[in-house]
């Protein structure tokens, strides 16, 4: 059995090469990540072997000097205090730490995205990976002059990687409908980023199929965060006659949808059903564990990360829209949906 060369060895590509019984031009084209060249699955993987063996690591300062690329990228997320952005970050950061790049975070909150891609293109940054929600609030002029790829978002101009954000929607609906609850209501944010809006149209359109119309007071808008559940939980408890099943947008929502009635001494699921979407490892941790809709955070950095690095590359990638079919979500069913209370 081998076992990798000591770092203090200083393995070159010569050494790369001649262990695994190739040329050092097919060394560096393997290791560069070319999509073109003209290399066998076999030869590669004997390459990658042999320099995992040989604890080999290319000079990516010298091959950003010779292709005039810093192999570097950024993502620029809206809150990292929300588990889901801390999970597509971190399914993005393995895939480029694979490919040699190195990754700048950024935390837009109450700082624009624009500011963050501004800052990105001054480091020459060579791609940028965006959250729906930054992506929305830019415009062309912003995105101009930088390869950008987004995630949980299609736009016209840019690639985007997406879950299957209306059939989230869809889920929930079913799931609530099948246990009877007819007063439904939903909380999310007004912002103009698709997942968001997929999401309730995925919920509202399932419902009025079902014969079932969200009214006007049932349909609250919050920030989505625990505060903002809080907020339009509160609201939704003073409807009358009190919906008996709350769709959220995000389970830092529900989240906050729990507390309020929980403070409002409001049973959960007796009184009131509640479900959230992402499935965040927090949802299993409250009690009762929140129902949700899974959606693959990391899955969708790291494709988002790979389509980047593909681009990158030089390999021909579609100049706008979404990237393949939206990654499948599921229905968890846990402990905060029941049956509607008798004569709802």
């Amino acid at each position: 059995m081998t076992t990798p060369q000591k770092p203090s060895a200083r393995a070159t590509a010569h050494d790369v090469a001649a262990r695994a019984g190739v040329s050092q031009p097919t060394v560096s084209q393997v290791l560069s990540g070319n999509p073109k060249a003209r290399v066998s699955a076999a030869t590669r993987t004997r390459v990658l072997r042999a320099a995992e063996e040989l604890g080999y690591r290319p000079n990516v300062l010298a091959q950003g000097l010779v292709r005039r690329r810093s192999f570097a990228l950024g993502v620029v997320v809206p809150d990292l205090a929300n588990p889901f952005f801390a999970a597509v970050v971190s399914g993005a950061e393995k895939v480029a730490a694979k490919a040699g790049y190195a990754v700048f975070l950024c935390e837009a909150g109450e700082t624009s995205a624009e500011d963050h891609l501004d800052a990105l293109k001054s480091r020459q940054i060579d791609g940028v990976i965006l959250d729906a929600v930054g992506a929305a609030a830019l415009t062309p002029e912003a995105l101009s002059g930088i390869n950008v790829v987004l995630v949980d978002e299609a736009l016209e101009h840019y690639p985007g990687i997406v879950s299957d954000a209306e059939r989230a929607g869809e889920e929930a609906a079913r799931h609530l409908l099948s246990l009877g609850h007819r007063r439904l209501a939903f909380i999310g944010p007004a912002v103009d980023a698709s997942a968001f809006r997929l999401r309730e149209r995925g919920f509202t359109r399932t419902l009025r199929a079902a014969g079932v119309t969200l009214e006007s007071p049932c349909l609250r808008r919050a920030s989505a965060t625990v505060a903002g559940g809080m907020r339009g939980m509160r609201e939704l408890l003073a409807v009358r006659p009190r919906p008996t099943a709350v769709f959220c947008a995000n389970d830092l929502v529900a989240l906050g949808a729990l507390k309020a009635c929980a403070r409002a001494r409001v049973a959960v699921p007796g009184d009131v059903s509640v479900v959230g979407c992402d499935d965040i490892e927090l949802a299993q941790l409250v009690t009762p564990e929140l129902t949700t809709i899974a959606i693959p955070a990391r899955e969708l950095g790291a494709r988002a990360a790979r389509l980047l690095i593909r681009e990158l590359s030089g390999e021909a990638v579609a100049a706008g829209g979404q990237q393949g079919r939206p990654l499948p979500v599921r229905l968890v069913p846990r402990g905060t949906t029941a049956p509607a209370p008798e004569g709802a």
